[in-house]
């Protein structure tokens, strides 16, 4: 297990000792008392959440020419720039968008869906590379999840766990299905994930992939959470309505209905492919969109998704404190990420410009990227 940088205040404690000189001078050294603690530290840890893993070509590709001899692929090299910032947060979370295979499956472009749709099937060493890079779990609830049916969805979570990963949104029985918990630094934490469409229609099986159609489902599960015990519950949310600069009605009315309802603490949204607001719904803390992660997307010749925009992202970096009154408080500290071309490298924008020495290619391109971003949030770091 990896470790992670220390957090939280140091404890104020008193030693109850007592020194009396006797008549002759001498010291006579009084029983120690018990250390009282003054102050309780505040019960705090942080988070880091990305947007999408889509292992489109232009990805796959640079991958396979940075594996070593005899690995097919590795994605750790793409990820790198961000591999210490994500080992430093206690709680990391990845969105992983596409099925990945058994191992030495075929990768990539995987046939053609209803109305036309790319069916995309991901590499079973992602996943072990995403663990290398630092990441803790993975919300496997998207548009694509039931890309190669029930089988994909199992491969895909055989990959995560053989991976030492955690993950949220499909699964392989109702058991698996079923809401739980895990503990981070001593406190206990319930990650949700639900998709609000699907390209080839859903598993015949409800429990197979997570739904969102409506708010009930989240709010009953949210109920289930804070049953076992949940004191933090985040919420992650795959749209499906693509490309646009902040969520469209149907999708604000799911997440008012939610929070109003339910009153997760955080959720945290991927799929329209581009960043959207950060804001606050019924005092929730609500990422409308943290774009991709990783993609092929940006270049062009591919359409609405030649889009530049479609290489900008944010790092969903959020401290949860827990408060005199037991209530937890989320404090963002939102970082600009860019997937930039050529490379398919992600990278954390402002301390990468901060290198006198990188190209002035890579400069460019991570100050348009910047300039893009900081045009939907402000205060990015």
């Amino acid at each position: 297990m990896r470790m992670r940088r220390a957090t939280g205040a140091v404890l104020a404690m008193l030693l109850a000792c007592a020194v009396v000189p006797t008549s002759s001078g001498a010291v006579d050294d009084l029983p120690l008392q018990q250390a009282t603690r003054l102050h309780l530290p505040p019960r705090t840890f942080t988070m880091a959440a990305v947007g999408d893993f889509l292992s489109e070509n232009l990805v796959n590709d640079q991958a396979r020419a940075a594996a070593p001899p005899g690995v097919r692929y590795d994605y750790e090299p793409l990820l790198r720039p961000v591999e210490q910032i994500v080992q430093s947060a206690d709680l990391a979370i990845c969105h992983m968008e596409t099925p990945m295979t058994a191992p030495g499956g075929t990768v990539g472009f995987a046939g053609t869906g209803p109305g036309g749709v790319h069916l995309i099937a991901g590499a079973y060493e992602a996943a072990g590379d995403l663990a290398r890079v630092g990441f803790d779990r993975c919300s496997t609830a998207s548009n694509h999840s039931n890309d190669l049916g029930t089988p994909g969805i199992r491969t895909t979570l055989e990959a995560l766990d053989a991976a030492g990963l955690g993950h949220s949104g499909t699964a392989r029985s109702p058991e698996e299905a079923a809401v739980t918990t895990f503990l981070v630094k001593g406190i206990r934490v319930a990650h949700l994930a639900y998709a609000r469409n699907s390209n080839t229609g859903f598993p015949k099986d409800d429990w197979a992939l997570n739904k969102a159609l409506t708010p009930q489902k989240v709010i009953d599960d949210i109920a289930t959470a804070r049953r076992l015990g949940a004191e933090v519950v985040i919420v992650s949310l795959h749209l499906f309505v693509e490309m646009q600069t902040g969520p469209v009605p149907d999708d604000r009315a799911l997440v008012t209905a939610i929070t109003a309802a339910a009153h997760p603490d955080l959720i945290v949204m991927h799929g329209p492919h581009v960043v959207q607001p950060v804001e606050r719904v019924n005092g929730t803390l609500v990422y409308w969109s943290v774009g991709n992660f990783i993609s092929g997307m940006g270049v062009p010749n591919r359409g609405k998704y030649s889009d530049l925009r479609a290489t900008d992202e944010l790092m969903a970096w959020v401290r949860f404190t827990q408060q005199p009154d037991g209530s937890w408080t989320t404090e963002p500290f939102t970082l600009a990420l860019c997937n930039v071309a050529g490379s398919r490298k992600v990278y954390p924008a402002y301390a990468t410009l901060a290198d006198p020495s990188i190209s002035s290619t890579l400069r460019t391109q991570l100050t348009q990227c910047v300039q893009r971003s900081g045009a939907v949030v402000s205060g990015l770091h």
